[in-house]
């Protein structure tokens, strides 16, 4: 049965806020409350983007941490988190922390980030940018160790460890792992990196921005790659990130679109119809349907949707009467 996230605007709240204190409520309104409205009209989980300086948005894992407090049963998602941006110790900290408040509910989507913020970005946390993707799979490696039971001993390139244990565990099965692609068709092959990473590392792939044959294909081949490692591919999540925007016109929707990526992403420049139609579904609740059966008739067990618009409870409200 195919499953549905939501999306939570982390970085909508810092954009549309003129100051702290209409932030706070914005948080309140349309974090916490949107988390609530999203579980009581069934959908399956809630998930945050990250940025620490590019984007600036709230901190992803303390949002789900308070996010956790305030639901009962939707999974805890991040859509995506750059784990290498911070220290694998402190990531394995907070992720067991989140997974223990919230009983086991936390989902780890991760990617490395890319653009001239990102770049940025890493640069002024001093990680090197053309090395992010070795970082991340360095931090992935101490990370899953340090939620396991023996002390964790590392002299890697980046980091070095010695008999280092955090003390606590994610509550039951570890966190699943999803890795985040884009910007090539996986029916040629996965880049040697993302490749190497969903055979040691990935329980699900989460990629975005692709049409529905090439996600058949490419959620083929992440399986085999998976299998092929030596593991149970049976349980390998299939998901999709996907941008949506639901109105009377399939022009109002990508138009609602642009106004919305053009304030998130200024160093995009102008985006095409078509630029917007590659990252999900714009239009009518009949042409949203469409598109979702399409995709999971291609193998989606999961969709993580982000709402490219203003009225983010709107939004909701009509892709639960389409969706859930």
């Amino acid at each position: 049965m195919v499953s549905h996230g939501f999306v939570l605007p982390t970085r909508g709240v810092v954009l549309s806020a003129d100051n702290s204190l209409e932030q706070t409520a914005r948080v309140q309104s349309e974090v916490i409350g949107l988390a609530r409205r999203a579980e009581s009209l069934g959908f399956d989980g809630v998930w945050v983007g990250d940025s620490v300086l590019a984007k600036p948005r709230l901190e992803p894992l303390s949002t789900l941490a308070a996010v956790a407090g305030a639901t009962e049963s939707v999974t805890l998602g991040t859509a995506v988190y750059l784990p290498q941006l911070r220290h694998p110790v402190h990531v394995a900290h907070q992720t067991a922390t989140v997974d223990q408040v919230s009983g086991g509910r936390l989902a780890i989507g991760v990617g490395v980030g890319v653009g001239a913020g990102a770049e940025t970005e890493h640069e002024q946390l001093d990680i090197p940018y053309n090395r992010r993707g070795a970082v991340l799979d360095e931090g992935l490696e101490i990370l899953q160790g340090l939620w396991g039971d023996e002390p964790v001993s590392v002299e890697g390139e980046f980091f070095d460890l010695s008999d280092a244990d955090i003390g606590i565990r994610p509550s039951g099965s570890p966190p699943p792992i999803y890795v985040a692609s884009a910007t090539f068709d996986p029916r040629d092959g996965f880049p040697r990196q993302i490749r190497n990473r969903i055979a040691d590392r990935a329980d699900g792939w989460l990629p975005i921005g692709m049409s529905a044959e090439m996600y058949e294909g490419g959620i083929t081949r992440a399986r085999e790659i998976v299998d092929n490692a030596g593991r149970d591919a049976s349980g390998f999540d299939a998901a999709y990130y996907q941008d949506v925007v639901i109105a009377e016109t399939e022009a109002e929707a990508i138009d609602e679109a642009r106004e919305f990526l053009n304030r998130y992403y200024p160093s995009w420049g102008e985006l095409s119809d078509d630029d917007i139609r590659r990252r999900g579904a714009f239009g009518p609740p009949s042409v949203v349907a469409e598109h979702l059966t399409r995709y999971a008739d291609a193998g989606v067990d999961q969709f993580v949707t982000r709402f490219t618009a203003a009225d983010q409870r709107e939004q909701l409200r009509r892709f639960a009467d389409v969706a859930v």
